[in-house]
């Protein structure tokens, strides 16, 4: 979908392990699959830990916790008036393809393939390509993998993370008529809601080859470019995690966020490596990468590093700044961080 409107889902996952990712676009009459009704979401509720005290009226407040929520959507599968599913029929699943992603010759392809068929088969193919996004094979296989829900409302998107789960359908007499309403939930794995649009800096530290500065100058000059620090907006109204890739060469590199944290690597990354920490709340990993060998480093931060839980993104306005200790066997390398977030919010 090129230019989303207002009442616009979109479930989407990337395809993993031989299983198709996802790309469905629903919410409207247009898609063939809309809701029926306003979607329902439910926020848990919080994990207290009030506690008595002993020989006296009252309580002792404790820490709480807010865990996450969920949607639960009324849908009309409705192919009465033409094909939902607009898949070539022998379509490659198993090579990285999504279910809902088609581009519009496949769909005119496919509509004039069905054009036979009827509005019952219709919504059938409709409702079948419905179980199969929210059977989310290639996610629910691994732990920390996730989907993303996007929806429009009042002229932006934001998105939330986590996985399809319940799926109930409600066959009545309008079934073969090409009609069908399922009941399905997502389970989010908080309670934000992101911005679409991600947001990045980066940091870096080389020299670089300059252009003769005039002409009859055979040699050329030497430039030195350097970023060590920039400002940060976050401009949403909840804390948000940041995703950290830190490219070498360098040795002990530092990320500081202003006053609130610093961030240290004890270990050695070598030109054409990186390591990637990643505080987001479905991943919290911290990893090398080396060719096409990955692993775990998480022990390779220092003591005075926050947890990763505790390595959020405020609201407001920060500056970022790295320092490193230079390993580079030549001047013209240097080390380069991107620091990405997507700013958080309270509702959509």
């Amino acid at each position: 979908m090129s230019e989303r409107r207002d009442g616009d889902w979109h479930l989407g996952y990337s395809p993993y392990d031989n299983y198709p990712g996802a790309a469905l676009d629903f919410g409207r009459e247009s898609t063939g699959i809309y809701c029926l009704s306003e979607p329902d979401i439910t926020f848990s509720d919080m994990d207290l830990a009030d506690a008595d005290l002993p020989g006296e009226d009252g309580i002792r407040m404790g820490r709480d916790y807010q865990r996450n929520m969920t949607v639960t959507f009324e849908l009309g599968v409705d192919g009465v008036d033409g094909p939902i599913d607009l898949h070539a029929p022998m379509r490659p699943w198993s090579r990285g393809s999504r279910v809902g992603d088609w581009n519009p010759v496949e769909a005119v392809m496919a509509a004039h393939q069905k054009r036979d068929q009827g509005p019952y088969q219709w919504a059938s193919d409709g409702l079948d390509m419905l179980r199969q996004v929210w059977r989310a094979d290639s996610i629910r296989g691994k732990a920390g993998r996730v989907s993303w829900l996007l929806h429009t409302t009042a002229g932006r998107t934001r998105q939330l993370y986590g996985r399809p789960r319940k799926f109930a359908v409600a066959h009545s007499r309008l079934t073969k008529q090409g009609y069908t309403p399922v009941v399905c939930e997502f389970v989010a794995v908080d309670d934000r809601f992101y911005d679409q649009t991600e947001k990045s800096i980066e940091l870096y530290d080389r020299q670089f080859m300059t252009l003769p500065p005039r002409p009859g100058r055979w040699m050329p000059g030497i430039g030195w470019q350097s970023k060590k620090s920039a400002g940060i907006q976050q401009l949403g109204k909840m804390n948000t995690y940041p995703y950290i890739e830190i490219h070498g060469p360098c040795k002990n590199p530092k990320l500081t966020l202003g006053n609130l944290w610093a961030v240290q690597l004890s270990m050695t990354i070598a030109n054409g490596e990186h390591v990637t920490i990643d505080a987001r709340p479905w991943v919290r990993t911290v990893t090398h990468y080396k060719g096409s060998t990955t692993k775990s480093v998480a022990d390779k931060l220092t003591r005075s590093s926050p947890r990763l839980s505790k390595m959020f993104l405020p609201p407001g306005y920060w500056t970022a700044s790295m320092s490193y200790t230079n390993t580079a066997v030549n001047s013209f390398e240097g080390p380069r961080v991107r620091m990405a977030w997507r700013d958080a919010y309270a509702w959509w």
